[in-house]
């Protein structure tokens, strides 16, 4: 009997697939031959190659802003996608059903051996393949950006066909209910229109509604997030479950409503199946993940953000205070990348160790002001924004901020002044990790420098003589900075007192030697363990044809780092600086923990002294095979054009940063001091990756791994460049070649048809 019974309902099963997939062939065909489906589709492509055509000379202006030039078709406003959208899925799905009831042929499909579910499925995968085949030819769109030199990203563009095809799914669904539900394809049209219509425009009321539940409800729902997200290339699965509840409950109540002998049981079911549908994709949901398939990864958290996340001591506070708008009404781009490294960097840290907040301080003035207050903050901070973060009660209170500047590299190309701000860089993750390190974790690290050698001071802001903004970036990576004490120290006792707490000393810029008393302080803090970072360069001494000795060259050698006599010159130039002397190296970085964010990235350095490295030495950094190290010092002076001589020179590659280690010291040496004076340390005017370099030095010397910089995203920026005759090649394939393709099928199939 059970044997059976598995046969009967096999063959049932077989048969139910079989029907639908005839009906999914009838319906397909049908649109297919129908002249209003070419209608439909020519206007369609007329309408997204008008779009695509003013998107291209939009983005051609010499003003435009570079940008994803996908995200802003498929995040663009409702004009530009989800019109046509909502257009096209009326339009198919109007006559499903209504226009069999019209035809009369409804009843004879209810009369065949077809079940209602069978008829409303197939209907659906018939219009849902239709829908497919009409933006297939938008792929065009691609080929032709890439026809002119142009490479957009293809996981956005990937990941916005997807939000099309979800979209598409539960429009459709909600236009064969609509036909199912109405007898005229008119009615059908106008209800599937205004439904979805007012389902999209949902989203526009979570800034409205004031109950925070409802809000996030909308916010978890809303057709115009999961869009934007989608076209930035960010995949949360939660749309996709929730797109396949909508779709599952939509066609379940189409079966109902078509079913002839529907009872009251068919309802109770229905309510049932939604129960479970919906429970169903907010549990996957919870449980779902935030993919990212953009080329670079720009919104994955690093490994190393994991690590740190994971080990945070929370809870651990962050208000955001960030206007969602800026001048114009136009969107203010911190505020979707906060929100976006937040919701990931809290789902990274587990329960309850970050807890985060966001406040608009147009719509939440008063919390704004208060908690600006409570910080000592004013009303910049109010304008401008900024991310508040704490940690601890009482007297373990501890408070840290971040303004923008800290957080994003805007653009400064003149399109910015027509477009608004435009986010090139976020460096976000390094610096809230760090400001959360600065609360959670109350460890001290103490770096010290040495001074009166001729070093550019610390507390100096002359651009080409300072080291202030040196200073601020290791305070703000929530180090102590100090003096090093040196003269007060005896030399003779074991562990050098005067650097007794110092976890790393700094030897940044000595212009003449360090006395023989104090070299031999630094030399027992080595012994005892300690940590040094030295940044010397080539300092030519006046009147000789030598570069001045800093003193501690031995204690180098003992570590397998070695200064040569000569001058590093590299034809690589650094933008604003003198040839050969100043160049940019991106290539040439090694394998090693400070070197490892830094790989592909540039860095200027300046007036750098070779380095010749041995045992246990490691390079970090080295210059091209078409640099050389120049042993003719007296030609810099005279002005005389340096030029490689096989005989005293010395080819490249050549190494000018180091590391290694000797027991438990660690030491780095980058030949070059230059580089971390205020004027090219000053991210807001040059931000290549000297600040990081430094980072990481410290990091790795202090084996506090969360100092390792974390390399910034860049985000896809592509600008067009076309001349006019391609723009309006381009132009004509979008204007007349996509709809003139429609239209001449069209008028294929009805001389087909006629015949």
């Amino acid at each position: 009997m059970t044997g059976t019974w598995l046969s009967d309902q096999a063959a049932e099963a077989r048969a139910w697939l079989v029907g639908t997939a005839a009906i999914a062939h009838r319906e397909l065909l049908s649109l297919f031959v129908t002249p209003l489906a070419y209608l439909v589709g020519t206007l369609f492509l007329l309408n997204q190659g008008w779009n695509f055509s003013l998107l291209l000379r939009f983005l051609n202006d010499p003003l435009a802003a570079p940008g994803p030039v996908m995200q802003f078709y498929f995040g663009g406003s409702f004009f530009i996608f989800w019109l046509p959208v909502i257009f096209l899925c009326s339009a198919v799905s109007m006559r499903l059903v209504a226009e069999e009831r019209k035809q009369g042929t409804l009843e004879a499909l209810l009369t065949a051996p077809l079940s209602p579910s069978s008829i409303i499925l197939g209907k659906f995968a018939g219009a849902l393949l239709f829908y497919v085949a009409l933006w297939l030819p938008t792929g065009v769109f691609y080929a032709l950006l890439s026809g002119a030199a142009v490479t957009p990203e293809v996981g956005p563009i990937a990941s916005g066909y997807l939000g099309v095809l979800l979209v598409g799914a539960t429009f459709l669904a909600i236009g064969l209910l609509a036909s199912a539900l109405v007898r005229n394809q008119l009615a059908a049209a106008l209800a599937t229109a205004v439904t979805c219509t007012i389902t999209l425009l949902a989203g526009l009321l979570v800034d409205q509604v004031e109950s925070a539940a409802v809000a996030q409800a909308l916010q978890w729902t809303s057709l115009l997030v999961m869009m934007q997200e989608l076209a930035q290339g960010i995949v949360d699965y939660h749309w996709v479950y929730l797109h396949l509840a909508s779709v599952v409950v939509l066609l379940s109540a189409a079966v109902v409503v078509l079913n002839p002998r529907r009872r009251l049981e068919h309802m109770l079911q229905l309510a049932l199946l939604s129960i479970l549908a919906v429970h169903l994709a907010v549990f996957a949901s919870r449980h779902s993940r935030r993919a990212d398939w953009t080329e670079g990864h720009v919104y994955t958290l690093s490994d190393r953000a994991r690590d740190v996340l994971g080990g945070l001591k929370g809870p651990i506070d962050v208000t955001v205070i960030v206007p969602s708008t800026i001048g114009g009404g136009r969107p203010n781009p911190l505020a979707g990348e906060l929100r976006e490294v937040l919701t990931r960097m809290r789902g990274a840290a587990g329960d309850g160790a970050l807890r985060v907040r966001f406040l608009d301080p147009d719509r939440d003035r008063q919390q704004s002001e208060a908690m600006i207050a409570d910080f000592g903050l004013g009303g910049r901070e109010l304008a401008d924004g900024v991310v508040m973060i704490r940690a601890g009660q009482g007297v373990k209170l501890r408070k840290a901020h971040l303004l923008p500047q800290d957080l994003v590299t805007y653009a400064t190309t003149p399109d910015v002044q027509v477009n608004g701000p435009r986010v090139k860089e976020f460096r976000g993750e390094e610096a809230l990790l760090t400001r959360f390190l600065t609360v959670s974790d109350p460890t001290r690290t103490v770096v010290c420098y040495t001074q009166g050698h001729g070093e550019p001071a610390f507390d100096s802001l002359e651009p080409y003589n300072g080291y202030a903004h040196l200073r601020d970036l290791l305070r703000e990576a929530n180090l102590e900075v100090r003096p090093a004490e040196l003269d007060g120290a005896d030399a003779g006792e074991a562990g050098a007192e005067g650097l007794a707490e110092c976890d790393v000393l700094l030897v940044a810029g000595p212009a003449g030697a360090v006395p023989e008393r104090q070299a031999k302080v630094i030399t027992r803090y080595a012994e005892a363990g300690g940590d040094i970072l030295m940044l010397t360069g080539a300092v030519i001494m006046r009147g000789r044809d030598e570069l001045a000795p800093h003193g501690l060259e031995a204690l180098a050698a003992s570590y397998g780092i070695r200064f040569g006599a000569r001058v590093v010159l590299d034809p690589h130039p650094m933008p604003g600086a003198t040839p050969l002397l100043a160049f940019t190296l991106q290539e040439g970085w090694g394998d090693h923990p400070i070197a490892q964010s830094l790989i592909g990235h540039p860095i200027s350095l300046l007036e750098a002294r070779e380095l010749d490295l041995g045992d246990p030495a490691v390079s970090l950094l080295q210059t091209s095979e078409a640099s050389w190290a120049e042993a003719d010092i007296a030609g810099f002076a005279q002005g005389v054009p340096p030029d490689l001589d096989a005989q005293l020179d010395r080819a490249g590659p050549i190494a000018v940063a180091a590391a290694s280690e000797r027991g438990d010291s660690r030491m780095v040496v980058i030949a070059s001091q230059d580089f971390a004076l205020n004027a090219l340390l000053r991210e807001d005017v040059v931000y290549d990756r000297g600040r990081d370099l430094i980072l990481n030095a410290v990091g790795w010397l202090s084996q506090r791994e969360s100092l390792l910089g974390i390399r910034s995203r860049q985000r896809e920026h592509v600008k067009l460049l076309l001349l006019p005759e391609q723009l309006d090649r381009m132009n004509l394939v979008c204007l007349v070649g996509l709809p003139g393709f429609a239209f001449m099928l069209g008028i294929m199939v009805l001389w087909r048809r006629r015949r």
